[in-house]
Order: C-alpha cells, then structure tokens, then sequence
C-alpha cells in the first residue's frame, strides 16, 4: 500500500488507549480534566474524544490507516489494555504491531516479557522518565534486558521530558543506557522522540553504540526549549550523520481521536528527509528513505504487514 506521501509507510510508534486505560488512570488517581486540560496547553489536540465501553478503537485506527495509506502502526500498549490489544492483532492481522510497557520492579518483569513473546508482539516499552527511583543501568532493568535479549524482543525507551512536565530527569537522560547496550551487544535498544530534549546525548551514543536507535515520533516541540537552533531537517540531518539511516525510524505518536493519525508529522518529516536526498552533497538516498519509513522497524521486529 502506498501511502498519501507516494511510498509504502510503517509507523513505528504510536499509543493504544481504550476506556480500560482510563479506568486504571482514575483509579491511580490521574484527573481525567486535568489530564485533558495539559495535553490541550501543551499540543495541537484542541479537543480530545477519551473512549468509552462502546468505542471500537481497533477499527478507528483500521480506518485512520486505510485513510492515509498507513501499512501498519506500532502501538505502545500499558497492561490494562494489553488484552484487548491482543483480540486487536488477532482480528486485523498484519496490521498491528505492539510494545508492551514493562514495570522492571515487578518480580514478575522476566515472565512479563517472555508473555509478551508468546502472545506475538514485537518488543518491549520501558519509561525510565517516569521512574522515582531507577535507572536504566540498575540490576531491576537487566533482568528485563536478559529477558527481551534471550526472545530477541528490541526495547522501546522513553528519556527525556513528558507532556505534563512530570518526568524525573535524574533518570530521563539516555547516556544511562550506554553500559547496558555495551553489556548486551546483540540486544537494540530504541530511544523515543530523538531523545526527548537529550538529542545531544543521543547522537553521542548513537556514534559509539551499534546496537542504539532512535525513533522520530511526534511533534519534537522539545527542540524550542534548547539553546541551540534546530528544525526538523536539522535533526534528520544530524541523526544520519552519527548513526546513519539504517538508525532511524519515522514515527508519529498518534494517540487520542478526533485528532486521529497524525499525518502532518509524516508529511514534515518525508519532506525533510526527501530533501537530505537531493543535491550534491546528499546525504541519504532512496533506500535511506525506504529504510526509515518503512525497513528499518521491520527488521529489528520481524513484523511482517499484510499485504494490502
């Protein structure tokens, strides 16, 4: 399937939420109006539609694809709705790639992840950002990598800041990810964002570490809070430049209806990257782009989209 920008796209990340994610929210405490009131101030969403028991998430999302000529999404699934993500895959095959967020201070992180193997999904989502007391280096967290590692499942990692403000940056900095990737060589490990703010950090380690990738989800709006100047042709830019394309992978992170799939971030950053191909001095070439938009997420996953 090709998509509204003329080539086939596989978006690598982006977040299933169904009224049973709300419920466990309530339940955690989290104000639904203050929670709606945040993500208006601080993104495009001008009005937000949260589901309820009789919203058919799955199809909207099937719809939001077919309307955009989208190939297959992958979604970050939290454990209330895990379930029902997983009668999701199983009704729309090819479809629906997921990353199941993973708690490493629960005893039972190993088995979680080898579940998470079992039930077909396609990696692991850790958010060391939201974490009070760990680090991405701590014991807790290799016992999680040991796992992802022995059932060949890349993991998804969220440093950086949050939309409410809430992340704890003490532990939100993608350098502490640095031993864990030398530890574990054969394991790839995917930093959300561009990293969230750390971009600087990121490329770093992108340059010494094989087996660190970055994601492009989002608005990336963290670059106007930096004392340097960056656009997103900038960040592509440089990205290619530290880890090359094969390091990249386009993302969105679509969330909430009625704003739906975000295809104003697919078509800023195809332009951006179509523009790194043009010219003598080039940087990335048609596969680069096949790659990034498309290749690359499937082959760290194995994920094999139906065939539209």
């Amino acid at each position: 399937m090709l998509s509204k920008i003329g080539i086939e796209v596989v978006d690598a990340h982006a977040h299933y939420f169904t009224a049973s994610t709300l419920k466990a929210w309530s339940l955690r405490g989290r104000n639904r109006e203050s929670f709606e009131n945040r993500t208006r101030s601080r993104t495009d969403m001008t009005s937000i539609e949260l589901p309820d028991e009789s919203t058919d998430v799955a199809q909207q999302w099937v719809d939001e694809m077919d309307r955009y000529g989208i190939t297959a999404m992958g979604f970050m699934v939290g454990a209330d709705a895990y379930d029902e993500f997983l009668e999701t895959k199983a009704r729309f095959p090819g479809r629906f790639m997921g990353y199941a967020n993973i708690n490493p201070e629960d005893p039972d992180a190993a088995e979680k992840v080898g579940k998470v193997f079992r039930d077909g999904l396609q990696g692991i989502k850790l958010y060391p950002s939201s974490w009070p007391e760990l680090h991405a280096y701590d014991a807790a967290c290799y016992t999680v990598y040991e796992a992802a590692l022995k059932h060949r499942l890349p993991i998804f990692l969220h440093f950086g800041i949050t939309i409410g403000g809430q992340a704890d940056l003490r532990h939100g900095n993608p350098l502490d990810i640095q031993v864990p990737s030398r530890d574990f060589p054969d394991l790839n490990f995917i930093i959300a964002h561009f990293g969230a703010g750390f971009f600087r950090e990121l490329l770093l380690l992108q340059y010494q570490a094989d087996n660190i990738y970055m994601d492009s989800s989002g608005s990336n709006s963290w670059m106007r809070y930096l004392p340097y100047d960056l656009d997103i042709r900038k960040i592509f830019e440089r990205a290619i430049t530290a880890g090359g394309a094969k390091k990249v992978i386009y993302g969105t992170d679509s969330s909430f209806f009625p704003r739906g799939y975000r295809i104003n971030i697919l078509e800023q950053q195809y332009e951006a990257v179509k523009s790194l191909s043009e010219g003598p001095d080039a940087i990335a070439s048609l596969e680069d782009i096949d790659g990034i938009f498309r290749g690359n997420i499937l082959g760290l996953t194995g994920f094999i989209p139906k065939k539209l």
